[in-house]
């Protein structure tokens, strides 16, 4: 079977330009690096200083609004849905 090659599903002509403005920002070294050395030191990184950012309460709420409103609103309808067997129990 073919080894699988990781490369990102766009035109080599997106991908320079990306990697120059990249360059121009400071943000990507000048020559790249071979794909075992350039992994390793992050690998390293990561077990060395574990991410531990947490988010309050307050953050979540004022972020994820929008799925307290659909679980009132599904609540409500499953509400009305009880309701109406209920009513139609007795009739049937």
């Amino acid at each position: 079977m073919a080894k699988k090659v990781r490369r990102p599903n766009l035109p080599d002509e997106t991908l320079e330009r990306a990697r120059r403005e990249l360059q121009r920002a400071g943000q990507l070294p000048e020559q790249p690096q071979p794909v075992a050395q350039a992994q390793a030191p992050r690998a390293a990184e990561a077990v060395a200083r574990p991410v531990t950012r947490t988010r309050g309460p307050a953050d979540l709420r004022s972020e994820y609004a929008y799925v307290l409103a659909d679980l009132k609103s599904m609540a409500t309808v499953a509400a009305a849905f009880m309701v109406v067997l209920v009513i139609l129990s007795f009739f049937l």
